[in-house]
Protein backbone atom coordinates (compact mmCIF):
# COMPACT_ATOMS: atom_id res chain seq x y z
CA UNK A 1 0.00 0.00 0.00
CA UNK A 2 1.32 3.69 -0.71
CA UNK A 3 0.82 5.95 1.90
CA UNK A 4 0.28 9.74 1.96
CA UNK A 5 3.80 11.07 1.88
CA UNK A 6 5.81 8.29 0.84
CA UNK A 7 7.42 7.84 -3.05
CA UNK A 8 7.11 4.63 -3.33
CA UNK A 9 9.41 4.57 -6.95
CA UNK A 10 10.74 7.71 -6.78
CA UNK A 11 8.94 10.85 -7.86
CA UNK A 12 6.92 10.87 -11.08
CA UNK A 13 7.85 13.40 -13.47
CA UNK A 14 4.81 15.34 -14.33
CA UNK A 15 3.96 17.12 -17.58
CA UNK A 16 1.67 20.12 -18.13
CA UNK A 17 -1.38 17.24 -19.41
CA UNK A 18 -1.13 15.54 -16.24
CA UNK A 19 -1.17 18.21 -14.44
CA UNK A 20 -4.22 19.58 -16.09
CA UNK A 21 -6.11 15.98 -15.71
CA UNK A 22 -5.47 16.63 -12.07
CA UNK A 23 -6.74 20.11 -12.44
CA UNK A 24 -10.17 18.41 -14.16
CA UNK A 25 -10.16 15.47 -11.71
CA UNK A 26 -9.59 17.27 -7.89
CA UNK A 27 -13.18 19.16 -7.97
CA UNK A 28 -14.85 15.46 -9.17
CA UNK A 29 -12.67 12.83 -9.12
CA UNK A 30 -16.05 11.04 -10.77
CA UNK A 31 -15.35 12.86 -14.13
CA UNK A 32 -15.50 10.67 -16.57
CA UNK A 33 -12.45 10.30 -19.02
CA UNK A 34 -14.46 11.08 -21.81
CA UNK A 35 -15.03 14.55 -20.22
CA UNK A 36 -11.70 15.18 -19.45
CA UNK A 37 -10.59 14.45 -23.10
CA UNK A 38 -13.33 16.61 -24.52
CA UNK A 39 -12.20 19.96 -22.16
CA UNK A 40 -8.44 19.43 -23.05
CA UNK A 41 -8.38 18.38 -26.57
CA UNK A 42 -7.09 14.63 -26.02
CA UNK A 43 -8.22 10.72 -26.80
CA UNK A 44 -9.91 9.32 -24.22
CA UNK A 45 -7.32 6.42 -23.91
CA UNK A 46 -4.91 9.00 -23.48
CA UNK A 47 -6.59 10.63 -20.08
CA UNK A 48 -6.99 6.95 -18.66
CA UNK A 49 -3.64 6.00 -19.44
CA UNK A 50 -2.33 9.16 -17.74
CA UNK A 51 -4.64 8.73 -14.53
CA UNK A 52 -3.43 4.95 -14.20
CA UNK A 53 0.03 5.70 -14.36
CA UNK A 54 -0.44 8.63 -11.87
CA UNK A 55 -2.40 6.23 -9.49
CA UNK A 56 0.13 3.41 -9.98
CA UNK A 57 2.98 5.61 -9.08
CA UNK A 58 0.95 6.92 -5.91
CA UNK A 59 0.96 10.61 -7.57
CA UNK A 60 -2.52 10.48 -7.00
CA UNK A 61 -5.04 8.44 -4.56
CA UNK A 62 -8.45 7.09 -5.66
CA UNK A 63 -10.71 7.67 -3.14
CA UNK A 64 -13.73 8.58 -0.91
CA UNK A 65 -13.98 10.75 1.82
CA UNK A 66 -16.07 9.95 4.44
CA UNK A 67 -17.64 12.25 6.96
CA UNK A 68 -17.42 10.82 10.63
CA UNK A 69 -19.90 13.16 12.03
CA UNK A 70 -22.58 12.29 9.39
CA UNK A 71 -22.58 8.38 10.25
CA UNK A 72 -22.60 8.70 13.98
CA UNK A 73 -18.81 9.85 14.91
CA UNK A 74 -19.18 13.57 15.50
CA UNK A 75 -16.45 13.93 17.74
CA UNK A 76 -13.20 14.76 15.94
CA UNK A 77 -10.02 14.88 18.15
CA UNK A 78 -6.45 14.75 18.03
CA UNK A 79 -3.55 13.75 20.06
CA UNK A 80 -0.11 14.59 20.64
CA UNK A 81 1.49 10.95 22.07
CA UNK A 82 4.87 11.25 23.57
CA UNK A 83 6.77 7.66 23.66
CA UNK A 84 9.48 5.66 25.44
CA UNK A 85 12.53 5.00 23.66
CA UNK A 86 12.33 2.31 20.94
CA UNK A 87 8.46 2.22 21.40
CA UNK A 88 7.59 4.46 18.42
CA UNK A 89 6.82 1.80 15.77
CA UNK A 90 4.81 -0.62 17.54
CA UNK A 91 2.99 2.14 19.37
CA UNK A 92 2.33 3.33 16.12
CA UNK A 93 1.47 0.65 14.56
CA UNK A 94 -1.49 -0.24 17.81
CA UNK A 95 -2.81 2.85 16.92
CA UNK A 96 -3.01 2.56 12.94
CA UNK A 97 -4.73 -0.72 13.96
CA UNK A 98 -7.88 1.22 16.31
CA UNK A 99 -10.98 0.68 14.33
CA UNK A 100 -11.65 4.85 15.48
CA UNK A 101 -7.98 6.41 14.41
CA UNK A 102 -8.31 7.90 11.42
CA UNK A 103 -4.74 9.33 11.10
CA UNK A 104 -1.52 8.33 12.41
CA UNK A 105 1.70 10.19 11.80
CA UNK A 106 5.18 10.26 12.86
CA UNK A 107 6.29 13.81 13.92
CA UNK A 108 9.32 15.74 15.69
CA UNK A 109 9.00 18.66 18.30
CA UNK A 110 7.32 17.84 21.60
CA UNK A 111 5.53 14.87 20.26
CA UNK A 112 6.57 11.35 18.60
CA UNK A 113 3.48 10.63 17.42
CA UNK A 114 0.17 12.67 15.95
CA UNK A 115 -3.20 10.77 15.87
CA UNK A 116 -6.75 11.90 15.00
CA UNK A 117 -9.62 9.82 16.34
CA UNK A 118 -13.54 9.89 15.66
CA UNK A 119 -15.69 9.15 18.39
CA UNK A 120 -19.71 8.58 19.14
CA UNK A 121 -19.47 11.21 21.65
CA UNK A 122 -17.39 12.75 24.88
CA UNK A 123 -17.78 8.89 26.68
CA UNK A 124 -16.48 7.33 23.59
CA UNK A 125 -13.50 10.10 23.98
CA UNK A 126 -13.02 9.49 27.61
CA UNK A 127 -12.92 5.58 27.34
CA UNK A 128 -10.77 6.09 24.01
CA UNK A 129 -8.14 8.62 25.86
CA UNK A 130 -8.71 6.91 29.43
CA UNK A 131 -8.59 3.04 28.38
CA UNK A 132 -7.98 2.45 24.83
CA UNK A 133 -4.89 4.40 24.98
CA UNK A 134 -3.90 2.96 28.76
CA UNK A 135 -3.28 -0.60 27.25
CA UNK A 136 -0.87 0.78 24.83
CA UNK A 137 2.90 -0.06 26.27
CA UNK A 138 4.97 2.71 26.04
CA UNK A 139 2.97 5.74 25.77
CA UNK A 140 4.38 7.89 28.28
CA UNK A 141 2.37 11.10 27.49
CA UNK A 142 -0.57 12.23 25.65
CA UNK A 143 -2.13 15.88 25.16
CA UNK A 144 -5.52 16.19 23.57
CA UNK A 145 -6.92 18.70 21.49
CA UNK A 146 -10.80 18.16 21.50
CA UNK A 147 -11.73 19.74 17.68
CA UNK A 148 -14.85 21.75 18.84
CA UNK A 149 -15.37 22.81 15.11
CA UNK A 150 -13.53 22.51 11.59
CA UNK A 151 -14.30 25.42 9.34
CA UNK A 152 -11.73 24.18 6.21
CA UNK A 153 -10.44 21.13 5.41
CA UNK A 154 -8.33 21.00 2.09
CA UNK A 155 -8.29 18.52 -0.38
CA UNK A 156 -7.43 20.22 -2.82
CA UNK A 157 -3.45 21.21 -2.60
CA UNK A 158 -1.94 21.95 -6.22
CA UNK A 159 1.13 20.76 -5.11
CA UNK A 160 1.76 19.77 -9.00
CA UNK A 161 1.99 23.52 -9.59
CA UNK A 162 4.39 24.09 -7.05
CA UNK A 163 7.25 26.37 -8.52
CA UNK A 164 5.05 26.38 -12.08
CA UNK A 165 3.97 29.30 -13.61
CA UNK A 166 0.21 29.34 -13.47
CA UNK A 167 -2.21 28.11 -16.47
CA UNK A 168 -2.32 30.18 -19.85
CA UNK A 169 -5.23 31.56 -20.86
CA UNK A 170 -6.54 27.64 -23.07
CA UNK A 171 -5.60 25.67 -19.78
CA UNK A 172 -7.90 28.18 -17.43
CA UNK A 173 -10.88 27.95 -20.08
CA UNK A 174 -10.80 23.81 -19.83
CA UNK A 175 -10.18 24.41 -16.38
CA UNK A 176 -13.47 26.28 -15.70
CA UNK A 177 -15.98 24.11 -17.94
CA UNK A 178 -18.74 22.28 -15.75
CA UNK A 179 -18.12 18.75 -14.93
CA UNK A 180 -20.41 15.61 -16.37
CA UNK A 181 -23.33 15.24 -14.05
Amino acid sequence: MIRAGEAPFGTIEMDELDRRIMRLLRPNARRSYASIARAIGVSEPTVRNRVDRMIKNGAIFPMARVNPAAIGFPVDAMVGIRVNRGYAKGVGARLAAMESVAYVAYTTGSFDILIEAHLPDNEGLYKFLNEDLEEIAGIAYTETWHILRTDKTNFEWEGENVGRAPLGEEGAAAVSQPPDA
